[in-house]
């Protein structure tokens, strides 16, 4: 079935949210939480990939990584790819949205 439906304006391409961009570097990558490994480096805000056309995402579609796992360490998401990472660390992107999310709403 069709959604002919539109997202609401807050889930839409492009949509800025500062604060929440903001409070991500304050909370732990949400992969290293989710493992219970310790985090070596800094947390940075991922987008969601996937959406097409390489237009950027809202920014309430964004996760915390850690640098490494998001794009310096060997097997970073930019590094190796949605696929390979998803399938790597058995979780999704919407996933680690969710989780990121629930950590927001503690700090």
């Amino acid at each position: 079935m069709i959604n002919l439906m539109k997202p609401p304006p807050e889930l839409r391409r492009g949509f800025k949210d500062p604060k929440r961009m903001e409070a991500i570097h304050n909370i732990p990558c949400s992969l290293c939480y989710l493992k219970g490994w310790t985090q070596k480096t800094i947390t940075t805000a991922h987008h969601k990939h996937g959406e097409g056309m390489g237009l950027k995402v809202s920014d309430l579609l964004t996760c915390s990584l850690c640098a490494s796992h998001h794009q310096t360490g060997q097997d970073a998401f930019h590094h190796i790819g949605r696929v390979a990472f998803e399938k790597k660390f058995n979780t999704t992107q919407d996933d680690l949205i969710l989780l990121t999310n629930k950590l927001l709403d503690k700090a």
